[in-house]
């Protein structure tokens, strides 16, 4: 059976169509794209020509640059005046005393007796003070009881060996007799040597109680008071000696060479100067302060120095030295012995050995000649290798040494 067709009228179950922008966002969209590149655009640009800047700036400065290296610097220069001078070394130090020593007993004990007291003068050997000696009298006495017994064995065994000796030549005893008799004499003999040195280790240990001055001073320390029970060895008195000090004190190492053993020295101290004699310079340099050490003896025999206190002392040699003067301001800035000479409009350094003149002068002892051109008041940044030109005129020559 045919079926009849039927048309449709619409179209039921379409597909929905596609959202479509809107025209203003599209417009919206679009500018947006065009600022943001023209902002862009406008960064590049502006980075562009801060590079620029930059640029021309380095360029300036390398041209500034190249043209402070091409330009030539003028300096002032000296040159040194010959002279002698005669060394004057200036010496910081302390006085102490020219002997010093702790003392205590040799042996441990009571404290018995003080015979000393502090500021009192003493002289070699004197008694300073005594322990509790009781005991050790006792041992001294027992050691001569001793030496008394032995000697008394001793006679006993020589006398039976002098009866002895007869019988056995004419055969009444047996020979083996005389020779104990002989032994037992050698056997009292060395007991009695026994004792008398037991005494004499007795004797020194009663002598022991006694503490006595090893040199002539001043006693600086004495103990509180008596009846302390003291060790062996505790210092308990001091004894200096104050009648010459001993100046220790330091030089620079360019001025060690110039203080020998004998120099004099001129010591300054409140109450007016005094004079004392190099006895010590070593031969060795401090490590931390690159300094070297002296020592000299001064008198004090009336006693206005005190040991401990600070001083300065002078040393004068006996003969000049040849030395170049020159102006304080040569030494280059930052160094302490280095100066710049001119070679050939060209710098070049050195280093001196040098000493402050009264007026302020370095006083150049090696290190610089004569014909030597220096700079004064050179630049921190003068350096060796920089040329250089001489303002002004050429310097004289140097004159003539002194006599």
């Amino acid at each position: 059976m045919n079926q009849p067709i039927v048309e449709p009228s619409a179209r039921s179950a379409a597909a929905p169509e596609k959202a479509r922008m809107p025209i203003s966002g599209i417009i919206v969209l679009l500018a947006s794209g065009l600022g943001l590149a023209g902002w862009m655009a406008l960064r590049v640009q502006e980075a562009e020509k801060a590079k620029a800047v930059v640029a021309v700036q380095r360029a300036e400065d390398n041209k500034k640059q190249l043209e402070a290296l091409k330009a030539v610097r003028l300096v002032e220069v000296v040159r040194g005046k010959a002279g002698t001078w005669v060394p004057v070394v200036e010496i910081d130090g302390t006085l102490a005393a020219g002997q010093t020593a702790d003392l205590g007993f040799k042996a441990g004990g009571r404290l018995q007796t003080i015979n000393v007291e502090i500021g009192d003068e003493v002289k070699t050997g004197q008694l300073l003070a005594t322990l509790d000696s009781s005991e050790a009298g006792a041992q001294l006495a027992a050691a001569r009881a001793q030496v008394r017994a032995s000697e008394a064995g001793l006679a006993l065994a020589e006398d039976n060996e002098r009866r002895t000796a007869p019988l056995v030549e004419s055969g009444a005893i047996a020979e083996a007799t005389g020779v104990q008799t002989s032994q037992q004499k050698a056997l009292s003999q060395a007991q009695l040597e026994a004792a008398k040195a037991q005494e004499v280790l007795a004797q020194v240990a009663l002598g022991n109680h006694r503490l006595t001055a090893p040199f002539s001073g001043t006693v600086t320390r004495v103990p509180d008071g008596l009846g302390a029970v003291v060790g062996p060895g505790s210092p308990l008195f001091q004894v200096s000696a104050l009648g010459t000090l001993k100046l220790q004190g330091t030089v620079g190492v360019e001025d060690a060479s110039l203080v020998r053993v004998g120099t004099p020295i001129v010591v300054s101290y409140e109450g007016g100067q005094t004079t004392g004699t190099v006895r010590t310079v070593l031969g060795t340099v401090d490590q931390n302060t690159r300094r070297v050490r002296i020592e000299a003896d001064v008198p004090n025999a009336g006693g206005e120095l005190r040991a401990g206190t600070f001083v300065r002392a002078e040393a004068k040699a006996a003969e000049g030295i040849p030395v170049l003067e020159f102006p304080h301001d040569v030494l280059r800035p930052g160094t302490q012995n280095e100066v710049l000479v001119v070679n050939g409009n060209v710098l070049a350094s050195k280093r001196i050995a040098f000493s402050f003149a009264r007026s302020g002068e370095l006083l150049v002892r090696f290190g610089l000649n004569p014909e030597d051109v220096v700079v004064r008041d050179p630049k921190p940044e003068d350096a060796a290798g920089l040329q250089v030109e001489l303002a002004g005129s050429a310097p004289a020559q140097a004159p003539e040494a002194k006599p």
